[in-house]
């Protein structure tokens, strides 16, 4: 009676441990993939900020960075046209870029007019950044030799390609970034504002994972405040 009692045993042993085992591994392929896109978005922020520093700290300049920067991420496209345009839809829609620095605060102390520095020829207030060991080196509130430090955030909404665990991620994501808002208070989420952006505003809809990267470098050319580049339901922030 105790052998036939112990029969099946194994099968529902199994029945309870494959749903987790298959999670597991389901987990381990997308985790692979969003370190690929996350590797892949490093390089292209690099990019996109080696391109700004030397135009202006321009939006339209750092979007061809990312372009140069995203296209090997998406190989599986073999056609380069058609790779290229899938490239172009991916950061056009699901790709926010933050203007950390210069901020307002810095282009309302160290900013000058000047002309021809914008596509149209129109004048425009910008940093210089010739001669900075001679300037002055006070903090208003910073210096102007830090005001000439371009620092963008790039957050870009990545499509989750794995079954079951798709569903998981996304939702994750977007709790987490509800909470954040929920319990953090007004200043702080406007601090927080300057480095990231809500969820819904990278995502646009897609139920993706966001990832994110950071570069800095220096201006090799004067920093341009283009209102224009900045406005609401624009893909950059400038806080």
């Amino acid at each position: 009676m105790k052998r036939r009692a112990q029969c099946a045993q194994a099968m529902v042993e199994f029945l309870i441990i494959i749903p987790v085992l298959v999670l597991l591994i389901f987990g381990a392929v997308q985790a692979a993939f969003i370190y690929s896109a996350k590797t892949g978005l490093n390089y292209a922020t690099f990019q996109a900020a080696r391109i700004g520093a030397v135009n202006n700290a321009q939006y339209a300049d750092m979007r061809r960075g990312l372009l140069r920067g995203m296209y090997p991420m998406f190989s599986q496209i073999e056609d380069p046209q058609r790779r290229m345009e899938h490239t172009a839809r991916e950061v056009d829609n699901f790709v926010l870029i933050t203007r950390v620095s210069p901020d307002s605060a810095a282009f309302n102390a160290w900013a000058e007019e000047h002309d021809d520095l914008l596509e149209d020829g129109e004048a425009a207030p910008a940093i210089l950044n010739d001669n900075l060991m001679y300037r002055p080196m006070q903090q208003n509130p910073v210096s102007i030799q830090d005001a000439n430090l371009l620092k963008i955030r790039t957050q870009y909404c990545m499509r989750l390609i794995v079954p079951i665990v798709d569903r998981l991620l996304s939702s994750g994501s977007r709790f987490v970034d509800r909470g954040r808002a929920s319990k953090a208070s007004a200043s702080f989420r406007d601090v927080s504002r300057a480095t990231s952006a809500d969820y819904d505003d990278v995502c646009r809809g897609r139920p993706g994972f966001v990832v994110s990267s950071e570069a800095t470098l220096r201006m090799q050319s004067p920093a341009v405040n283009d209102e224009e580049q900045c406005a609401s339901g624009g893909r950059m922030i400038c806080p």
